[in-house]
């Protein structure tokens, strides 16, 4: 992996307080996930929950659901949907220490390649992107649609509706 050696797996319930750490330090207030909703993804979704560890310590994760929606939706947010056929990805964290070293693009790569894998197959992966985040998720093979998602919780007319699209 470009920058940092080091592994990706899926996390165990032993790694989710980790990865709460890294979501509050990662997102505003108002868009982190809670402990409990992290929990419930690794719970319910572990398959769709991947972190990448150095030396056994996380430093940064994806993690997402499922849904029967073809694009990303409050409730999705909050319901995983074991026979949905769109991955929906609601977090993307790295560690301070680790950005800017290719951790993102890494762990989005291997996430979209083994979400490939599961069952049901996956039609579509989504996430949401702030402005800023647009060419980190183009270079991983994002692109953006329909421009701004108008049902962002809050309101956030900032976040772009961006699905996954094979090369």
């Amino acid at each position: 992996m470009q920058g940092a050696a080091g592994e990706l797996r899926t996390l165990s319930d032993g790694d989710v307080a980790a990865a709460w750490a890294l979501e509050t330090a990662g997102y505003p207030p108002e868009e982190a996930a809670s402990l409990a909703k992290l929990q419930y993804r690794q719970r319910e979704a572990g398959e769709l929950f991947l972190g990448h560890f150095v030396d056994d310590q996380l430093i940064g994760f994806v993690c997402g659901t499922r849904s029967l929606e073809d694009h990303l939706t409050e409730e999705s947010m909050d319901v995983h949907e074991p026979t949905g056929t769109t991955i929906c990805i609601h977090s993307v964290c790295v560690d301070g220490a680790w950005r800017r070293r290719g951790v993102a693009l890494g762990l989005l790569r291997g996430y979209v390649a083994r979400a490939a894998l599961t069952l049901p197959p996956p039609r579509r992966i989504c996430l949401l992107s702030h402005q800023q985040l647009l060419p980190l998720y183009t270079k991983a093979g994002f692109t953006i649609k329909n421009g701004y998602w108008s049902e962002a919780p809050g309101g956030d007319q900032n976040l772009h509706n961006v699905p996954f699209k094979r090369r």
